[in-house]
Parts: C-alpha cells; structure tokens; sequence
C-alpha cells in the first residue's frame, strides 16, 4: 500500500473516479512519530500507519484536500492542522461553512509563524489559496507543482519558495514526485 520515496517518507494514491487523475498523499517519519499529509482514507490504513510510526497529526495543503483528513484525525484521536484562512486568502464564509460541514471545528489553523510536529515548516504559496510544507530537503504541495514524466509543472508563485527553501525534491497530490534536483529544474 505505501511506497517509499526515503527512508523516512512514504506515499499512497489511488485514482480520482471524477476526474481520472492521481491523487496522493504522504507520510513523513522522525523518531517513530508520522505525520500524514493530505490522507486518503482506505481500507486498514490506520493500522498501516501504526506498523511505520506512532500518529502524530493530519496536515491539510489546502482545503479541496479534505480526502480523509478530518476522518482519519478523529479515528487517531490527533490534531488536524488545515491552512489559516486569512493567510492562504480563501473566502471566509465558503470555508467557515465547509469546516462546519466536515467536522474540523477542532482543527487547528495554522500560517508559516506556527510551530508543526516534525519541524515542518509552511510557507504561503501566494495567490494559490495552499500552503507548501517543507520537511527535511523536500517541498510538499497539494497542487501546486506535480512531475510528470520526470519533468517538473509549476505554478509561478512556488518558484520563489523552492529557492528559499533550497529544497531538493518535491511531493505532490497528483502525478509524480521528483525524488531529486528540484533546484535544477527551475
């Protein structure tokens, strides 16, 4: 079920039925805490979870990444981490009614300032209502950046936050990873 991208990270997708595209989600490792981003929820993934690492918290991207997220946090009994409105620009009464419809009234909101489990660090991703995590030399999106057939597809607004991060690779919701030279294909 889960495939390895390093030691300490791992991924797993299925197909979406709407839209015929791949969506993925990841788990990040450190000292046998794990931390999910973007969760899809599937048959026994919480016990897949458990064999990798002890559940920490769920961190959402954006908010169309809803996936699991809310699900899996209240199933773990962990906090679950969805972007401050204010600092990804949604609009506020659209988003207030989607956290009452899914649950997240206990979620956490968080901005770059806020302090996330495994050192995560965000940063806005402007204009593009998401939030990029950078965890180890890695930048993760939901959408905003995906590979494709080894090449890297970006919006604009990430090109400056990969090269402040100096991230090396990047995970994506959707398509592929790049496991290496981020920094080159800019």
């Amino acid at each position: 079920m889960f495939e390895p991208i390093t030691r300490n990270i791992f991924r797993w997708g299925t197909i979406d039925g709407e839209t015929g595209i791949m969506m993925y989600s990841h788990l990040l490792l450190r000292e046998n805490k794990a931390v999910l981003i973007d969760p899809l929820a599937m048959p026994e993934i919480i016990k897949m979870i458990r064999i990798l690492g002890d559940p920490v918290a769920v961190i959402m991207t954006t908010y169309p990444h809803l996936r699991g997220c809310s699900l899996l946090s209240r199933q773990m009994g962990i906090p679950l981490f969805i972007p401050d409105i204010k600092a990804i620009d949604e609009d506020e009464a659209i988003t207030k009614m989607f956290i009452d419809l899914y649950s997240m009234k206990e979620a956490r909101q968080y901005d770059e300032s806020t302090s996330l489990p495994l050192d995560i660090k965000a940063h806005i991703i402007p204009g593009r209502h998401e939030m990029a995590l950078k965890f180890d030399d890695f930048l993760i999106v939901g959408d905003s950046a995906y590979g494709l057939n080894g090449k890297l597809t970006f919006s604009a607004a990430l090109k400056p936050i990969i090269k402040k991060t100096s991230a090396n690779g990047l995970l994506s919701g959707h398509i592929e990873d790049i496991p290496s030279g981020l920094q080159d294909m800019l």
